[in-house]
């Protein structure tokens, strides 16, 4: 990309904090990719958007034929780089990429995975359809998304609408903008997706596990 985002920016700065802290629900994590490989196939070729520092990916690697990892924060793709590096699967590419930057894969990817990266979309509706674009017909998109509360009480109020805000002004937070798990799964159907598979991971907010098939 010619230029760095603010977003990315942001990602790059607290890339080598982000790679030294500990997973806040490993078990939720492990449920989640546990699931996920029930999915992958030996012959998939695969995508992840958003991949952070690669831990996924790399863990996912040995279940499909090819995956590339990408991620708009430079710092991030980096350390993911130093971890391919060190003896990681041959089968992985680790690349600086928006979303929009892979509008031109047209129908290239098996598997489509975007784990905790829609909510930090400022164009919810113009990713999933590229999303779309770059999904073979019958091929996968593996979501894990932050979501509204079906209630919004005072709790959720003070985090979108106080510290949400406050964070970003003085540059501690990233764009961020929440919708209802149903909101969201009618968004991915109107992408061209059939959705299989649902689950929730409890948490301060709402995480929706979505497996839906590109129609």
């Amino acid at each position: 990309m010619a230029t760095i985002s603010k977003d990315a920016a942001f990602w790059s700065k607290i890339s080598r904090k982000y790679a030294a802290s500990p997973i806040g629900n490993m078990d939720g994590y492990r449920n989640t990719l546990e699931r996920t490989k029930s999915h992958l196939k030996p012959s998939d070729n695969a995508l992840e958007m958003g991949c952070g520092t690669g831990s996924t990916a790399l863990l996912l690697a040995p279940h499909v034929a090819n995956i590339t990892a990408t991620d708009i924060a430079p710092g991030m793709i980096e350390i993911a780089q130093e971890k391919l590096d060190q003896g990681g699967p041959e089968n992985v590419k680790f690349k600086v990429a928006e979303v929009q930057d892979h509008a031109r894969d047209n129908g290239c990817y098996d598997v489509v995975m975007a784990h905790n990266l829609l909510h930090l979309l400022p164009d919810l509706d113009e990713a999933l359809t590229v999303i779309s674009k770059i999904t073979k017909t019958e091929g996968l998109f593996i979501s894990k998304t932050v979501c509204a509360p079906n209630k919004t009480g005072l709790k959720y109020g003070l985090i979108r609408h106080l510290a949400i805000p406050v964070m970003q002004a003085i540059g501690k937070a990233p764009f961020v903008k929440f919708v209802s798990a149903k909101e969201l799964e009618r968004k991915i159907e109107d992408a061209g997706f059939k959705i299989l598979e649902t689950g929730d991971q409890a948490g301060t907010m709402l995480s929706r596990y979505i497996i839906a098939r590109k129609t």
